[in-house]
């Protein structure tokens, strides 16, 4: 039996920075409900509706830095599509500190999965 090789370090570098970003936006989901339901209590949907989608985010995140270990096309553009709708939405909505160090992070994880693309292609047996 032939041993399971070890992932690349460029593929165990998207991992680490998708699961970083993952614990980023849970981190922002907790801070967010936390927030917004001291402040605002009469607005309690608008409080879940963004807690969700932030939740959902750091899912999502953790699910592509996953599934990129297992070095198959189809986690590649999940990985490929979670990035894009981040970086859209972050510039489309309010910008802030927290918002450009998301945003750049995405982008040296975009250009490292772009760099990278040949490592997703073949089908491992």
């Amino acid at each position: 039996m032939r041993s399971l090789s070890r992932a690349p370090t460029a593929v165990i570098a998207a991992q680490a920075l998708f699961f970083l970003n993952a614990a980023i936006w849970l981190l922002f989901g907790v801070f967010s409900l936390v927030r917004m339901a001291t402040r605002n209590p009469d607005q309690a949907m608008t409080v879940w509706i963004v807690a969700i989608l932030m939740f959902g985010n750091a899912g999502a995140m953790l699910w592509a830095g996953v599934g990129l270990g297992k070095q198959q096309k189809r986690f590649y553009y999940l990985a490929i599509l979670v990035l894009a709708v981040n970086i859209l939405l972050t510039v489309t909505d309010q910008f802030g500190i927290f918002d450009f160090i998301t945003l750049m992070m995405d982008a040296v994880l975009l250009g490292l999965l772009i760099a990278t693309r040949k490592r997703y292609s073949h089908q491992p047996r």
